[in-house]
């Protein structure tokens, strides 16, 4: 018997394993489908996962948009058609209005749940690293060498840091570096949470990669300057297993979203006005983590960058507009000039990359997103814009091909992609694929002499 508050549909799944974070405590805002009219904050309700069905162009989809308005009857013409998956009774914590309304928080708190699986958030601290896929992919795509010396440009959490540090059998030296000072802070705890003694960080912006010239003649420190506010090294025992969680940071140019509505207490009918201001300090804050008076406490190293050369392989894990991450429902909508934003971001990164790389050497490049502007348009900027930069097979090969051709934008720009027989030596992962990944891709560069 259907509760008197009505039912929700969450977003679709594929396989089991992803009921471990369906069957947790809470039900958030941005994993609600579809809910019934009229329900209010407190309310119980039935809650059901749409189980994904293969579409005739060879995708796969739910039916159903986000907002969609249930009537949680067999009546309901689409009842079955649905498929949903029944897993369990709630309360509301908004109303319907304010769950539609609202970026985040929590939409209903499980109180009657069919399957009692935990979450494995937490679960073997130390033991266990949860990691997607793609991401464990591409620490072995970069084949890092024990005794090398390796810098991760855009590390946090620090998830793939800690791969190659046990791919390198703490071997060598990594170096970990973020803008953000609580990101920071997150990879030293993941270290040593992880027995990992050869991993350095840095608070640096990778923008900043590169020091000038007349901050240092030594071309084989460390770092050009750094102010001493702390120690970064970690101190625990033996490495462990590792498994991937993959968290693809924004960037920073983010775009300014328009004045919105704020939900106040979850009740969807009150409103406040919300200045530019405030939600570009909001999407900093998102991005950036509390802040370090906010913080977690403890001090980073600061570094003002590292000499040319002095490294034996990079690893640009960029900063991207994460249209690969499911599931995916934005707060604010991407468009065609923020991703060409993002673009023109990640190249400016890419270019202190190369800077770093000593020739001889590897860069990998690496995105969670899906758009061929910040991926195979890349590819063609490096290839085209550095001659010593060559394409290199990658392994393990797990994706798929990248895209050859291009694209011409209304304003007759045209975005050069990949050419005949470069598509299979970079991995493109289709979230919609059989091998039901995350949206993600690979580049692996080798670099030759740079004098030529």
């Amino acid at each position: 018997m259907e509760p008197s508050g009505g039912s929700l549909l969450l977003q679709g799944i594929r396989s089991s394993p992803f009921l471990s974070h369906l069957s947790s405590p809470s039900v958030y805002v941005p994993g609600v489908l579809a809910c019934s009219s009229h329900v209010e904050k407190g309310d119980v309700v039935a809650v059901s996962v749409a189980v994904e069905q293969p579409g005739t162009d060879g995708g796969w989809g739910v039916g159903i948009t986000r907002g969609t308005v249930l009537q949680g009857q067999q009546t309901d013409p689409y009842h079955f058609e649905r498929n949903a998956l029944y897993i369990g009774q709630g309360a509301t914590m908004m109303s319907r209005a304010g769950i539609f309304r609202a970026s985040g928080g929590i939409a209903v708190d499980m109180n009657n749940r069919v399957f009692k699986l935990p979450s494995f958030h937490d679960v073997l601290e130390g033991e266990i690293f949860l990691q997607n896929l793609p991401s464990i992919v591409t620490a072995h795509a970069l084949d890092p060498q024990q005794d090398e010396r390796i810098l991760d440009m855009c590390a946090a959490p620090g998830g793939k840091t800690t791969a190659i540090a046990i791919l390198m059998k703490d071997q060598g030296e990594v170096i970990a570096v973020d803008r953000s000072h609580n990101k920071v802070m997150d990879i030293q705890k993941l270290a040593a949470e992880m027995g990992l003694h050869c991993i350095t960080t840095y608070k640096l912006d990778a923008l900043k990669a590169v020091c000038r010239s007349n901050e240092s003649n030594d071309m084989t420190t460390p770092s050009c300057r750094k102010d001493t506010e702390g120690v970064t090294l970690q101190s625990s025992d033996s490495p462990r297993l590792q498994m991937e969680k993959n968290q693809c940071s924004t960037e920073a140019f983010a775009a300014d979203f328009a004045c919105q509505e704020n939900v106040i207490n979850g009740e969807g009918n009150q409103s406040t006005y919300t200045s530019k201001a405030d939600i570009r300090k909001n999407i900093r804050r998102m991005r950036n983590g509390p802040g370090r008076n906010q913080g977690m406490g403890g001090r980073v190293e600061k570094s003002k960058g590292f000499s040319p050369n002095s490294f034996d392989r990079v690893l640009l894990d960029a900063p991207c507009s994460a249209l690969g991450l499911r599931p995916r429902l934005f707060a604010g909508e991407e468009t065609i000039e923020s991703l060409r934003n993002h673009a023109r971001y990640q190249r400016r990164m890419f270019d202190q990359a190369v800077q770093l790389v000593r020739p001889g050497g590897v860069i990998v490049y690496s995105t969670c997103t899906i758009n061929p502007g910040e991926n195979e348009a890349l590819v063609r900027y490096a290839l085209d814009t550095y001659k010593f930069l060559s394409l290199a097979s990658q392994h393990p090969r797990a994706g798929g091909p990248g895209l050859v051709g291009c694209f011409q934008f209304s304003d007759g720009y045209t975005e050069e992609w990949l050419r005949p027989g470069e598509e299979e030596l970079v991995q493109r992962f289709d979230p919609s694929s059989p091998l039901d990944t995350i949206g993600f891709f690979i580049a692996k560069f080798n670099v030759g002499p740079k004098d030529a």
